[in-house]
């Protein structure tokens, strides 16, 4: 045992000695022993940024001197590669995790200023970069990294060793053999069928029609799906399931074939369902939500429906107010009897109040364009249903990418509510010239600005002037007029087109009104004053083109009532659209128009695959009252918005030319599935479209029938549609197939 009389640190160059000194455990006047200061050595050079540790100790007439001496690794200014063929050096680099641009001065102390007791935690606040020392624990880490790398690419007995070269750390790495998966097998599954199993698999066997050519296999995922096959056998009651570590085998030094043997043991059924704590509904409301998803004792456990129930009872909880409520589900396993008691064990909480409500992130919405779309008001009992309802309106104004919403409690049962939005860029602008066979030359101003000075207006002006084509329109909708829900609109158009066999010309207002008279509920009226003509008329016109020859005044009116739970007009993935319109007009013609039109969204609520079935239909009618149908009310159906694969109106009547002729009959559905391939930003669809625009008849018989794929692509400005449309029953002379582009969105 020796008394210290000094202590002293020596060899540091890169490392803060005041750190090292709250590590050593002793200091002046403390008595050691030789062991203990072994055990010290042995922990600094644990450390891992000394190549070598020692202490020298002198003799002294009142104890002992110690000197502690350091050899740091070096200072790691470079990071270099030997024998990497398959996978480049970026790649490598970018797995280590390094910022490269980050980098220490050599030569100068690690960046620590402070005492503490621990080295390791103060290391975590270093820089990621070079220009320091690397630990060993940390070269160890990159090894791995490295290793896991090349297991993903496939290469299964890679060697990978690291050495000093100056300032400069080497990795040698030796590549190895590549091999592929080409072989799954499951063993002793009777219950569960071998494609369920691999389908919870992310390690996967080779499969041409997948696109999986060569899947490579890394253990650490292998095992992972071993628990996620436990996980499955689980949660259909096989509570007793014993997996075998899988075997993997490598053949001909390219191909694995793993054998994964499985003992299902007994299936457990349900012996009895119970609530605690449940004193706001009867047991029925809450386990029986459907025949389909109840589950009932003397039944084999499922999983699936026990998670059903549990989110039934959240959302009921949650509609009355208790939104912190949480279920907990307890599993009694009896072994002798192979059965199951569940247990509900709900855990209301409490009901809380919103206090204040707080905008965020509108640099341009006024926050009352916000507040009024809310269901929540302060005073309100906070419901989940009113938040979700809050984010669905803000959504389908079209002016937000994002709508979030952060609660937070400030009582037992008051709470503060942030709504925090990103608007979307809501103006459009464009100036140009353009050139058709149908219009020559002309150009064109127009700006359309949504959400207008932040109040939710929309205000759009459009001018273009040419030899054969004129557009000129002034329009403006006001949101909630008087601070009710009461919209008003006004449009104000001016058109001339040379068709080249006719000329059109149309001048006219239109006024509108719509209120908001129940939640998802709109009716409006539209009233409209035009004049028009249809002049020099050609002979290679066609009859109905003659038949609307001369002027024309037009005076009419429509009507509509909507009901609207779509959540997103932007990106739809939930909701209905029901709209029924009549409309009825007078003047130099006359006629009168019922359109019936309908759009349900389906999200997958069985597999959850964020698949969306979609599927519209609509029909519309249209007849004179004693005089001639105007032209612009007939139905033109084929085209973006009709039958995808068509041009526009050959789905329905043509003339002796060809061309569209219009019809007073309209039938269209559509059915579309889609799935996310990068969320919120790039959707793929397939769909069917049927449909025609006919004039008496079977609305259900002869049907033009078209499918094709296409991509939804979510930009700042508005969606855009891209597809490829094929008509499967085109009628003769017309075109069977169509690559489209829609601005905006089909459903």
């Amino acid at each position: 045992m020796y008394r210290i009389e000094k202590i002293e640190i020596k060899g540091l160059k890169f490392f803060n000695e005041e750190i090292i000194k709250p590590l050593i455990p002793f200091g002046k006047g403390a008595i050691v022993s030789r062991d203990k200061i072994e055990n010290t050595l042995r922990d600094l050079y644990k450390l891992g940024y000394f190549s070598n540790v020692e202490a020298y100790t002198k003799y002294t007439e009142n104890g002992i001197d110690i000197t502690f001496v350091f050899t740091e690794l070096p200072v790691v200014q470079r990071i270099e590669f030997e024998g990497n063929k398959a996978i480049s050096k970026d790649d490598l680099i970018k797995e280590l995790g390094l910022d490269l641009s980050e980098k220490l001065e050599s030569g100068k102390p690690l960046p620590f200023t402070t005492l503490g007791p621990e080295l390791t935690s103060k290391l975590s606040s270093i820089k990621k970069g070079l220009g320091r020392v690397l630990s060993t624990d940390e070269i160890g880490q990159m090894v791995k990294r490295l290793q896991s790398l090349y297991e993903k690419r496939g290469y299964y007995n890679t060697k990978i060793s690291y050495y000093y070269k100056g300032n400069t750390l080497v990795f040698k790495i030796e590549e190895g053999t590549k091999a592929y998966v080409e072989k799954i097998e499951i063993v002793g599954n009777k219950n569960i069928k071998t494609k369920e199993i691999l389908s919870v698999m992310e390690t996967s066997e080779r499969s041409i029609l997948k696109l999986k050519l060569h899947p490579s296999l890394v253990k650490e995922t292998l095992y992972e799906d071993i628990d996620k096959i436990r996980n499955l056998y689980v949660g259909k009651g096989f509570f007793d399931v014993d997996i075998q570590e899988p075997e993997v085998k490598l053949i001909d030094g390219k191909k694995y074939h793993i054998t994964i043997k499985i003992n299902e043991g007994d299936r457990y059924k349900v012996e009895s369902i119970k609530l605690e704590n449940n004193d706001l509904y009867t047991n029925k409301e809450l386990l029986e939500v459907t025949k389909r998803k109840a589950i009932k004792p003397g039944e084999y456990y499922d999983q699936e429906k026990i998670d059903f129930i549990k989110k039934n009872i959240l959302d009921k909880y949650n509609d009355l107010g208790y939104i912190f409520a949480n279920v907990e589900v307890n599993k009694l396993v009896n072994k002798e009897k192979k059965t199951v008691d569940v247990v509900f064990n709900i855990n209301k909480g409490n009901i809380f109040y919103v206090d204040k409500i707080k905008i965020e992130g509108n640099y341009e919405s006024r926050d009352s364009t916000i507040r009024r779309e809310l269901k929540l008001a302060p005073g309100d009992l906070f419901k989940k249903e009113n938040l979700l309802r809050s984010q669905a309106r803000l959504y389908r104004l079209g002016y937000y990418d994002m709508v979030g919403f952060d609660p937070n409690v400030k009582s037992d049962n008051e709470m503060d509510l942030t709504t925090q939005v990103s608007e979307r860029f809501t103006g459009q602008m464009s100036i140009g010239a353009g050139y058709s066979q149908q219009t020559g030359l002309s150009f064109f101003a127009s700006i359309k600005k949504g959400n207008f000075l932040g109040t939710g207006d929309t205000a759009g002006i459009s001018l273009s002037i040419g030899s054969k084509y004129r557009n000129n329109s002034l329009n403006y909708l006001h949101r909630w007029f008087l601070y009710k829900p009461l919209d008003l609109g006004l449009n104000l158009y001016d058109t001339y087109i040379n068709y080249t066999s006719f000329v059109a010309t149309k001048t006219g207002f239109s006024p509108t009104v719509s209120y908001e008279f129940k939640e998802y509920w709109r009716t409006g009226l539209t009233l409209t004053a035009e004049k028009g003509e249809y002049k020099d008329i050609l002979d290679t016109a066609s009859i109905y083109i003659k038949k609307q020859a001369g002027k024309y005044d037009l005076y009419s009116a429509g009507w509509f009532i909507n009901r609207n739970t779509i959540d997103n007009p932007i990106l739809p993935t939930s909701g209905s659209d029901l709209t029924l319109t009549l409309k009825a007009g007078t003047g130099t013609r006359d006629f009168y128009k019922v359109v019936l039109s309908g759009t349900k969204l389906i999200p997958d609520r069985i597999f959850y695959t964020n698949f969306i079935f979609s599927v519209k239909g609509t029909f519309g009618l249209v007849e004179k009252i004693s005089k001639s149908i105007p032209l612009d009310e007939l139905f033109f159906v084929g085209g973006d918005f009709t039958i995808r694969g068509f041009d526009w109106g050959r789905a329905g009547p043509l003339d002796e030319n060809k061309d569209p002729a219009g019809a007073k009959r309209e039938i269209v559905l559509n059915y579309q599935l889609a799935h996310p391939i990068v969320e919120r930003f790039l959707w793929g669809f397939v769909f069917l479209d049927q449909g025609k625009g006919f004039d008496k008849g079977n609305p259900f018989s002869n049907l033009y029938n078209s499918v094709g794929a296409g991509l939804k692509i979510i930009t700042p400005f508005a969606p855009i549609e891209l597809y490829y449309g094929k008509v499967l029953n085109p009628p003769s002379g017309v075109s069977d197939s169509r690559f489209g582009f829609i601005l905006g969105t089909f459903f």
